[in-house]
């Protein structure tokens, strides 16, 4: 055969080879979606779009992304290392040498999508956050865990601590929550394929300030009226001219979440989705008495309110790097549908004690909440193979039909500022 027509079978020679080279060497790539990498004197040269190289298996499907850092992948390419931009144009640092394994950049959180050598510096200077990774799904991951300071406060629809009523129109006041500290932990495991399981546990306590109010001329009655079993239950504490009353009431809701993790990467964001099951239990306690002006306890009315429920949850967290800073924006959901046994007990008292009387409900119901969350991230990579982040930003929490302090059936919400602190391992 001449050398005339060997050219054709070394061009196709090259093209497998080439194709070889790009498949199963970044760990969650599949075999069917190699890149036709650049030259080493291509990549050496400078920075290129990995976009404007198609993949010789599947012509169709672009390079692997991954968020928006300018990432780098190193591939084995006519005995050197060629540097894979996937993304955006990404130099390599002026006297780089292409060989060994080299890190492509520092990874966003949960991203297992990183090649990198096992202790050094990367290529474009960076630390190493994990050492070579293996072709193939499932053969490793990495544990993920986090901790939240979150300064949380309740609302109510229904929030009534008494009401004065003067002669002409009635005065409502309200209980005035405060901030409060409200631990979330999570803690999970991820695998280079991005699909994981995670296990969230948050708690919230805390009790408003006693609401005290004296009847006085211009501002008698003082009262308070507790409604059950969607209003069909009514009953009331009562302070007339010179008596007084006095209301206080504490909330604890704690869930926990078991669910199921995929992360995913959609140019310029990184999004991690959860589905699973929720377990959570809230207890409220109300009470009003009424004190005669010599301070004996006359008239009192309770209101204890629970729920205990599981159901299905979904999650949704996305980041976005800014540019090419380890900052990136985050947000947050998660949405919930609980099938709850609820109980309520109001006990009501009167004439010091002579005449009591207690109402009890008890019922299956359906209970839905939403949860939303945005802010800032900040993240960096400690060692090889650990990476810390920490993150700031405002957090809102709605539990619809939870009940309240007077009723059964209105919406709590929590809101407040929420500090974050978690690792990649």
């Amino acid at each position: 055969m001449s050398v005339k027509n060997r050219y054709p079978l070394l061009i196709l020679w090259i093209l497998i080879l080439n194709s070889s080279i790009a498949w199963g060497q970044v760990g969650c790539i599949s075999a069917h979606t190699g890149c036709l990498l650049p030259s080493v004197d291509q990549a050496r040269s400078g920075a290129f779009q990995a976009r404007q190289w198609p993949s010789l298996l599947n012509g169709e499907q672009p390079c692997f992304e991954s968020g928006s850092w300018p990432v780098t992948m190193n591939h084995q390419l006519s005995g050197g290392y060629a540097a894979m931009g996937c993304q955006e144009s990404y130099p390599l640092p002026p006297g780089a040498t292409l060989g060994g394994s080299a890190l492509s950049c520092e990874p966003q959180v949960g991203n297992p999508f990183v090649i990198g050598n096992r202790e050094g510096t990367s290529l474009d200077g960076r630390l190493a956050c994990r050492g070579p990774i293996q072709n193939g799904c499932g053969r490793s991951g990495r544990f993920l865990a986090g901790f939240d300071f979150l300064w949380m406060r309740a609302n109510f629809d229904q929030n009534v601590a008494m009401v004065i009523d003067p002669p002409i129109g009635n005065r409502l006041v309200p209980f005035d929550y405060d901030y409060t500290l409200s631990p979330r932990a999570w803690l999970g495991w991820q695998n280079m394929c991005g699909s994981g399981f995670r296990a969230t546990y948050f708690r919230f306590y805390d009790s408003a300030p006693e609401e005290v109010a004296t009847a006085v001329a211009g501002a008698t009655p003082v009262y308070l009226f507790v409604y059950g079993a969607g209003g069909n239950l009514s009953r009331n504490a009562y302070a007339d001219l010179g008596e007084t009353l006095v209301s206080n009431h504490s909330l604890r809701l704690q869930s926990l979440d078991l669910e199921f993790t995929q992360q995913m990467h959609w140019n310029p964001m990184t999004i991690m989705a959860g589905y699973g099951i929720r377990l959570a239990e809230m207890k409220q306690h109300l009470r009003a008495n009424g004190y005669l002006s010599s301070g004996v306890l006359e008239e009192a009315v309770t209101n204890d309110l629970s729920f205990l429920g599981a159901g299905p949850t979904v999650s949704l967290q996305a980041q976005r790097c800014l540019r090419n800073t380890p900052i990136a924006c985050y947000g947050n959901t998660r949405g919930t549908l609980l099938i709850a046994e609820t109980e309520q007990r109001i006990y009501e008292m009167k004439n010091s004690g002579l005449n009591e009387l207690v109402d009890v409900a008890n019922q299956r119901e359906v209970l839905s909440n939403l949860e939303l969350g945005v802010g800032l991230q900040y993240q960096k990579c400690i060692r090889s193979q650990w990476t810390l982040y920490c993150r700031a930003g405002y957090e809102a929490q709605v539990w619809w039909n939870a009940g309240g302090p007077v009723d059964s059936h209105s919406t709590v919400a929590l809101d407040g500022i929420a500090f974050s602190m978690g690792t990649l391992y």
